[in-house]
């Protein structure tokens, strides 16, 4: 096999829009995102080393796998109607259905290209994103749970005995969190920015129900952690507890809004984690001898930013060395708030190796 990374789009993810003017949170979705970064890849030629698919739609039967009658109706009828609130931050439009099953049935496609054997990496570079959707309730620019889907099709239908869920967007993935929170077979683990001032759902001690305790894992940072803090994350939780896991297959929730220069996300990152990322699995991947990893586009709403964002995490998955891309400038780095972070990271190994 000559490439081992599918890619997959479709020329129609552009048509869902909100229609609102900024700085409202859901006129960050904006086509622009895909499109730009689309262009981006073309620009450096990935295409010429990947494999590219088109997203097919996901069917009722997939969304109701995961979400209830209840919101798989509630979209249906508010896209009929052109417009309406479906949740916070999660408003209608006449194309939103038909993306939202595209985008589901990308993720889908995504992970049953690695199952079969087409591919040891995926790529579905999809929206509307997906993770903040719960099993009756859309929020956060997110209708149906992409990723969530994909597992569990993948587990109901193709036999898959153990997964693991990464989610390394800006923001904590509630909604996958939520859906396998008592499922021992599924283990989640997600990094985020955190408000230790006003504490929320993401926290570490959060940590499964049941069966399933210690199988939620979530790294809950300061914001403005850097490159560095989310490498030590890397190299000391998130592969070692993966490792201890054993999944039969990785999916990622591939979130960029931890760039730096996102205008949603408050991190202080650049594409050089991204690769690092990407590499990192890659190279779990091997160790574990697994199927391998899809992974399921999330947050990125910096247009800009999108492209060498994702270039350098397929760059990663690839096992090419990091670009050296026009984003990765010097930054002025803050110790105290390094070493906070790293405080943090100690106290979720105190928390969750006992799992291992």
């Amino acid at each position: 096999m000559k490439n081992n990374l599918v890619l997959i789009s479709h020329p129609k993810s552009h048509l869902h829009v909100q229609p609102f003017p900024r700085p409202n949170l859901e006129s960050f979705d904006s086509p622009l995102r895909i499109q730009m970064a689309e262009r981006y890849l073309d620009d450096k030629e990935l295409i010429t080393r990947v494999i590219r698919e088109k997203a097919p739609r996901a069917s009722t039967e997939d969304i109701l796998r995961v979400h209830t009658p209840y919101l798989f109706e509630s979209v249906r009828l508010m896209s009929e109607l052109g417009s309406g609130n479906l949740g916070e931050a999660a408003y209608a439009s006449p194309d939103l259905l038909r993306n939202a099953l595209v985008s589901a049935g990308g993720a889908i496609r995504a992970g049953e290209k690695v199952i079969k054997k087409d591919a040891t990496h995926s790529f579905s570079m999809m929206r509307p994103p997906g993770h903040h959707a719960s099993r009756s309730t859309a929020a956060g620019l997110c209708y149906f749970n992409n990723v969530a889907i994909a597992v569990r099709k993948l587990m109901d239908i193709d036999g898959i005995q153990k997964m693991t869920v990464f989610d390394f967007d800006d923001h904590f993935g509630n909604g996958t969190s939520d859906i396998f929170y008592e499922n021992p077979s599924v283990q989640y683990i997600g990094i985020h920015e955190y408000d230790y001032e006003n504490f929320g759902v993401g926290h570490y001690n959060e940590l499964g129900y049941g069966e399933a305790v210690g199988t939620n894992i979530n790294i809950p940072l300061l914001d403005g952690a850097s490159n560095k803090v989310y490498q030590e994350a890397m190299e000391r939780l998130v592969i070692p507890s993966i490792e201890a896991f054993k999944p039969d297959l990785i999916a990622v929730s591939a979130g960029f809004d931890s760039h730096y220069a996102d205008p949603v996300g408050n991190m202080n990152v650049d594409s050089s984690i991204y690769w690092f990322i990407g590499k990192a699995i890659k190279e779990l991947v091997t160790r574990l001898g697994n199927a391998g990893t899809f992974s399921v586009m999330e947050g990125g709403y910096n247009p800009m930013m999108t492209g060498p964002s994702i270039y350098a995490y397929l760059s990663g998955l690839l096992g090419e060395d990091c670009p050296e891309l026009e984003d990765q400038i010097e930054r002025e780095p803050v110790k105290t708030l390094d070493d906070s972070n790293s405080g943090i990271i100690d106290q979720v190994i105190d928390t969750v190796s006992r799992f291992w």
